[in-house]
């Protein structure tokens, strides 16, 4: 696999019974801020002109766009940082040299338009690209192969963040929703002349880009399946509140992680079909291999997510054994009580013996009081006996 992604899960636990591992930096407070089920909101206009498109402008979550430019060839590499729009547009593509562009942030209308001319991206393109809610595609349009995928964001619970590949011949763009991403292992490889990056051309850049990207939810994996386990732990260790919110609170995590990877095998079952003719043959194997990867992403997230259900299924067992438990005592007191709780009332009857020998004679008895107490105690030894033998008073093996 190429270079792994940095992921760690924000963990779900709460409870301090439950190990947490050294990287947990979650807590309910972020957990009730940030929803799995984020609300969908399209960010063009009703009725509005096809392949325009407008952005909310700079803020904490979609930072002002900044342009990365990486060119190599098996001689020499070169990195800029920040680099003008101006510059790009005026810039020559040099024969033999495969040219990296990253552009990281949304917000500046006039440079993605910019860029979507020099490199002829059709407007509706630039529109899916801008508007960061499309499903995970593949478009191919006039020798030019579009691919829109999701990336899992560090910051958990489950957010994912578009990211979109544009392969123009020997130029490949990326363009980031905001900064921080998982192409480090990449751009190391670059530099370092490590593999056979720096002599394949701009399809295999964007075959090693897309395998990152689907590398990172390994980790993911890995994290959310030693949290099922403290999970199933808690469950079995008895019933708590928290667990019961945290084992939902997965549940919906791994059904939206399950959707995102079945987009995504979609996406490059279609991307291996249809980019032969943009692609060299010798990368379409590579291609079929993340085609792999994004199938075992599925099943895992299928499997966990039926973990889940079924770690829910026992927290509600558990829950109603035990109240089935309590009532079992409760009603166990309440049935030796009754007897008790008869003789009491039936003596508790003011009742003149003198007027009749039938009106409770044993209430002018010498023994009376104590030997009810014997009766009463005797009724509750034959109940306790009772039912100790039938097994309602521990539990049968």
């Amino acid at each position: 696999m190429a270079g792994k992604c940095q992921v760690s899960l924000l963990r779900l636990i709460r409870d301090k019974r439950l190990p947490k591992p050294k990287h947990h930096r979650s807590n309910s407070k972020s957990r009730r801020e940030k929803s799995v089920y984020r609300p969908f909101k399209r960010r063009s206009e009703v009725g509005g002109l096809p392949g325009h498109f407008s952005h909310a402008g700079p803020s904490s979550e979609t930072p002002a766009t900044i342009v990365n430019c990486v060119s190599f060839d098996a001689s020499a590499c070169e990195e800029v940082s920040c680099i003008s729009v101006a510059k790009i547009q005026s810039r020559e593509e040099k024969p033999g040299r495969v040219t990296w562009i990253d552009v990281i942030g949304l917000a500046d209308e006039a440079a993605i338009e910019c860029i979507g001319k020099r490199y002829g991206i059709h407007p509706l393109l630039l529109e899916d690209i801008v508007h960061t809610h499309q499903r995970p595609k593949v478009e191919v349009q006039e020798g030019r192969l579009i691919v829109i995928l999701r990336i899992v964001d560090p910051t958990a619970p489950l957010v994912s963040e578009q990211i979109s590949f544009l392969l123009c011949g020997s130029t490949v763009i990326t363009f980031q929703e905001k900064l921080g991403d998982c192409f480090e292992p990449v751009r190391r490889r670059i530099r370092e002349k490590l593999g056979s990056i720096r002599t394949q051309g701009a399809d295999y850049l964007m075959y090693a880009l897309i395998d990152t990207v689907i590398d990172g939810f390994f980790p993911l994996m890995e994290d959310y399946g030693r949290t099922l386990e403290a999970l199933e732990d808690a469950v079995d260790a008895g019933i708590n509140s928290e667990v019961q919110q945290n084992v939902h609170s997965i549940r919906s995590e791994l059904s939206q992680l399950r959707k995102i990877a079945w987009s995504h095998r979609e996406t490059m079952q279609r991307l291996v079909n249809e980019a032969e003719d943009l692609m060299a043959p010798t990368t379409i194997p590579f291609l079929r291999d993340c085609l792999d990867h994004t199938g075992q992403v599925l099943d895992v997230a299928e499997t966990f997510r039926d973990v889940a259900g079924d770690l829910r299924d026992l927290y509600f067992t558990a829950l109603s054994q035990r109240t089935n438990e309590v009532m079992k005592f409760l009603t166990i007191i309440s049935t030796i009580f009754m007897p008790l709780s008869f003789l009491a009332g039936l003596y508790g009857m003011n009742f003149n013996a003198e007027v009749s020998p039938f009106n409770m004679p044993e209430t002018q008895s010498r023994y009376g009081y104590p030997l009810l107490l014997v009766v009463m105690f005797a009724v509750v030894v034959a109940m306790l006996s009772y039912f100790y033998r039938k097994g309602w008073l521990y539990q049968k093996v």
